[in-house]
């Protein structure tokens, strides 16, 4: 089949480019072989549920294409996507100037933010990027230093490797390390509940992650930074300073089936699936 085809020319290219691991194939209908089209999504890490998501529910739609997703960062997807090697690149940043070219027509489907937890009876209610990222990273080492209590600062953090806490490493420490001593924990719920047994802790905890915890997180303080909080309005508007954002890259001529699942992710149907996963809709 065709898809199987482009599958092995996406992983080819994944390899000198970076990685793009084999991922999830999903179908709709009866196998038709080659007569029905295809689509090859190569997604970023923290794009893959969104993107899993979305294709499982395009799939049930009428005539819909085979669907295989590839799990992969950014910056491979992109590449791939613009030699033609993969359908969409589903990405979790912008593209920079140099990827910005004529053939590259970028989509917004959904954001979400980076929130700065902390013990609620911390009097520290805010903090800018700059305190953050000096928190985080273990330079300032004790709360007086930034007005609260003379305690020093509990650093909690995922574990290296973890998709989030690679996030939370570019986009809030500005591609820093967390601090050597951070308390690893095995996900957002324990990250969440750490923090709320520790006065002195804090921690980086996305959006969704937060609305997952359920009541538990109701147990953090989420700080403002820069003096802003992170709610639906300020994450849409991208006025929070930790928002990143996720998009859906075709190259070339929009068209076919890979306009159309561009399409369906924007669409009601689609972004009720983005605020399901606990992400915020822009559509």
């Amino acid at each position: 089949m065709r898809i199987m085809r482009r599958r092995h020319a996406c992983i080819a290219l994944a390899g000198a480019a970076g990685a793009l691991a084999t991922g999830a194939c999903t179908r709709g209908g009866a196998d038709d072989g080659a007569a029905r089209e295809s689509l090859l999504i190569g997604a970023a890490a923290a794009m893959l549920p969104l993107t899993r998501a979305l294709a499982q529910a395009f799939v049930r739609e009428p005539g819909a294409p085979a669907i295989l997703v590839e799990r992969g960062g950014s910056l491979p997807a992109y590449i791939a996507a613009s030699r033609g090697a993969i359908d969409l690149a589903a990405m979790t940043r912008a593209l920079s100037d140099g990827e910005d070219d004529a053939g590259a027509h970028n989509y917004l489907i959904a954001r979400d933010d980076i929130g700065i937890v902390a013990h609620p009876a911390l009097p520290v209610r805010g903090l800018t990027r700059a305190q953050v990222r000096a928190v985080c990273t273990g330079e300032v080492a004790n709360w007086r230093v930034l007005g609260g209590p003379d305690r020093p600062v509990a650093v909690y953090a995922l574990p290296r490797g973890a998709t989030a806490r690679q996030s939370a490493e570019r986009l809030v420490l500005d591609g820093a390390e967390f601090a050597v001593d951070a308390r690893e924990c095995a996900d957002a719920a324990a990250l969440v509940a750490a923090v709320a047994g520790d006065p002195a802790g804090i921690a980086c905890v996305d959006g969704h992650a937060r609305a997952g915890a359920g009541a538990a997180a109701g147990a953090v303080a989420v700080l403002a930074v820069d003096g802003v909080h992170p709610a639906r309005a300020t994450v849409l508007s991208a006025r929070y300073p930790h928002t990143h954002s996720f998009h859906l890259l075709l190259h070339g001529e929009p068209g076919g089936a890979r306009s159309a699942f561009v399409r369906f992710a924007r669409s009601a149907a689609g972004q009720a699936i983005v605020e399901r996963l606990g992400l915020v809709a822009v559509c």
